[in-house]
């Protein structure tokens, strides 16, 4: 009999080591795809203009431009489209250090200065258009100009018709016809872009980077495989092809500068709170984050609304950040890119997450 239990006693000890070894395993492997997930780093690059002379905020010279290509070329990045970016994504296969590269608007730079150095590097790009700009005035694109680039390496996307913002309404304007008015600038500019490259055009770009729910909703209907913001962050790899961080890169920006944007990680939150794309008329909204795990206390945080810095709370037991606006100061009614950023005593960043609000 004892013989019989220490049989039993053996196997029952074998099965719990191997279903403990299995946990510890699986524990392990999750926890590395989760650290996986969370240090994963893909930025989505947006340029405007481009110049021979000095630089502005939305005009890049193109020396600084060509040497941004270059660090890209030799530090072993993978510059990769739009399209390559959702398809790998999906399929598990994202490449290491991707990186997207964008640009607004359909200024002739883009393709008197800014392609010919795309071509060298033999890098894709997405030309975010909106359409009542081409052929406006010699600084505009030229339907010809477009579609010698959307025949070679280079991606169309949608920027409306007339890059209006998607949030305002008309003076005297019904809900009826600013409802038309967003779904025809939404949906015709993508007709009239496909008709004119007789490509697909897969991707829409927020003008000024404001949305809501409804305009993702209006966008999905018509037809848009991905959508663009202006939110000044990277992606990690958890990515929402509906709301794609983008970072823009100022022309006043140092190599440096745009050295420290590539690797910079997302914040690990769990939620925000507007969320992003709310449209709210509360002036005094509660406005913050919640971390997914305990941030250092000793890490210097700064929140931001629309670029000014304002005084938040941190309560650490439930991680979460927060600034609540006073009754005699209430928000501006108008839409505010929320930024929280982590630094650590050696003022490296440790973070950045941000998202879009509005106050009407």
């Amino acid at each position: 009999m004892n013989v019989f239990y220490n049989k039993i006693f053996s196997i029952n000890l074998k099965k719990f080591i191997i279903i403990l070894f299995f946990f510890l395993f699986y524990s392990t492997l999750t926890t590395n795809i989760a650290l996986c997930a969370h240090d994963t780093v893909i930025p989505i690059l947006t340029y405007h203009n481009f110049t021979t002379g000095e630089s502005s905020s939305y005009r890049m010279n193109i020396d600084k431009f060509t040497k941004q290509m270059d660090y890209l070329a030799t530090n072993g990045y993978s510059v990769i489209s739009m399209s390559e970016l959702l398809e790998r994504f999906s399929n598990n296969t994202l490449p290491s250090n991707p990186v997207v590269i964008t640009i607004d608007d359909g200024y002739k730079a883009t393709y008197t200065l800014a392609y010919p150095i795309l071509k060298k590097y033999q890098f894709p790009a997405t030309i975010f258009i909106y359409s009542d700009f081409i052929e406006k005035n010699t600084h505009s694109l030229t339907w010809k100009e477009i579609q010698i680039m959307a025949e070679n390496n280079i991606e169309i996307g949608s920027h409306t018709i007339s890059h209006c913002n998607l949030l305002k309404r008309i003076n005297g304007e019904t809900e009826t016809q600013y409802l038309h008015r967003i779904i025809k600038e939404i949906s015709l500019s993508k007709e009239i872009l496909e008709n004119k490259t007789r490509k697909e055009v897969k991707y829409f770009a927020y003008p000024y980077g404001a949305y809501d729910s409804e305009m993702i909703q209006i966008a999905v209907q018509a037809g848009y495989q991905g959508i663009v913001n202006a939110n000044n962050m990277n992606n990690d790899s958890f990515l929402d092809k509906l709301s794609l961080n983008r970072q823009i890169i100022f022309g006043q920006y140092t190599q440096d500068d745009f050295i420290g944007l590539l690797s910079q990680k997302p914040l690990p939150v769990v939620e925000v709170f507007p969320e992003d794309g709310a449209v709210s008329s509360n002036q005094l909204s509660k406005i913050g984050a919640v971390f997914k795990e305990s941030i250092d206390p000793n890490s210097i945080f700064s929140m931001k609304l629309g670029g000014a810095k304002v005084k938040y709370g941190y309560d650490l037991q439930n991680h979460k950040i927060s600034f609540t606006p006073q009754s005699l100061k209430p928000l501006i009614k108008k839409s505010y890119i929320v930024s929280i950023t982590a630094h650590n005593n050696q003022n490296e960043l440790l973070g950045k997450t941000s998202w879009l609000i509005t106050i009407k």
